[in-house]
């Protein structure tokens, strides 16, 4: 069971039904309010003095924080509807709990680097919830790879290739603004790590091993016929391929009769000599059924001594 499974079981009555759909509410009356008024997008980012001097909103407000480019602006409406869509699916695939778990703890991450910063250095530059959003959209990406999505309602994008694109524009910015953006990165992402890093790592070590496993099939095939690396039968015995630690990276044929063995616990251990192990103590229950050579004596045996004469 998972870490967020056993958390489920206790707090699962802390999930919000619907919670995507109101960010995204929140999301629009933020964009149609610094529409409207200029004064109301310089109200929104996360500023720690600002926050210091009373102006709590900001600790939320920012994850809202629209982008008014025109293209933004043009395309905001079907932004929007994907955005709902997004975390429709999400909280289907994963249930409420798991959503709302996943968009607090991103949002706790996303606080803890500015106010930490503020705290120990008096950094006090203004805060988005840029990195917070891409951490719902990696999520989709993994969660759903193979749905297509119009880019801009023209490109046909499946979300596998989107999730790459952002990864790769991420690794971009971390090469470019040093260890400060890759904490941002870390820190923004950090509830993506903590839901994905063990499938993550589980999946590359699969492809991995995949790509070993071909590689030595096709070295096996062009080179010498195939042959159990036991018995010697040959494809007429329907051999299988093993690249374990004992058979190496380029592998060694197995057959049916043969592969089992090889695959239990005690293969590769040199067998016992044939000669009966040393009898254990009897325990106090045994010494009545047990001889001095230590053996048994069956019923049998003992009817046959109670015959003979004194």
């Amino acid at each position: 069971m998972r870490w967020h499974e056993r958390l489920e079981r206790r707090l699962g009555f802390l999930a919000v039904p619907g919670l995507g759909r109101a960010l995204v509410a929140i999301q629009v009356l933020c964009f149609v309010g610094a529409l409207l008024d200029p004064a109301v997008y310089g109200a929104l980012p996360l500023v720690p003095s600002l926050v210091a001097r009373g102006q709590f909103w900001r600790l939320a407000t920012f994850l809202f924080l629209p982008s008014l480019s025109p293209l933004n602006v043009l395309f905001a409406v079907f932004y929007f509807l994907f955005q709902w869509a997004v975390y429709d699916a999400l909280e289907a695939q994963w249930g409420a709990f798991r959503l709302t778990l996943y968009c607090v703890l991103g949002w706790l991450f996303a606080l803890a680097l500015p106010l930490g910063a503020y705290v120990a250095w008096g950094a006090d530059g203004p805060s988005t919830g840029l990195y917070w959003s891409t951490s719902v959209l990696l999520a989709f990406a993994t969660e759903f790879p193979d749905t297509t999505i119009q880019l801009y309602l023209v490109l046909p994008v499946k979300m596998r290739w989107m999730g790459w694109l952002i990864a790769a524009f991420l690794a971009y910015q971390i090469l470019v603004g040093g260890w400060p953006e890759l904490l941002g990165v870390g820190f923004g992402l950090a509830n993506y790590l903590l839901f994905y890093a063990g499938d993550l790592g589980r999946a590359v070590v699969r492809r991995r091993d995949r790509a070993r496993f071909e590689s030595a099939l096709r070295a096996a095939s062009s080179g010498k016929p195939r042959s159990c690396a036991q018995c010697g039968a040959g494809p007429e015995a329907f051999l299988r391929l093993c690249t374990c630690g004992r058979c190496g990276a380029e592998g060694r044929f197995w057959c049916d009769a043969h592969l089992a063995t090889h695959l239990s616990p005690a293969a590769g251990v040199a067998p016992e000599p044939e000669t009966e192990p040393a009898a254990a103590a009897p325990t106090r229950g045994s010494q009545a059924r047990t001889g001095a050579t230590g053996q048994k004596k069956g019923p049998g045996r003992a009817r046959a001594r109670g015959r003979q004469p004194r």
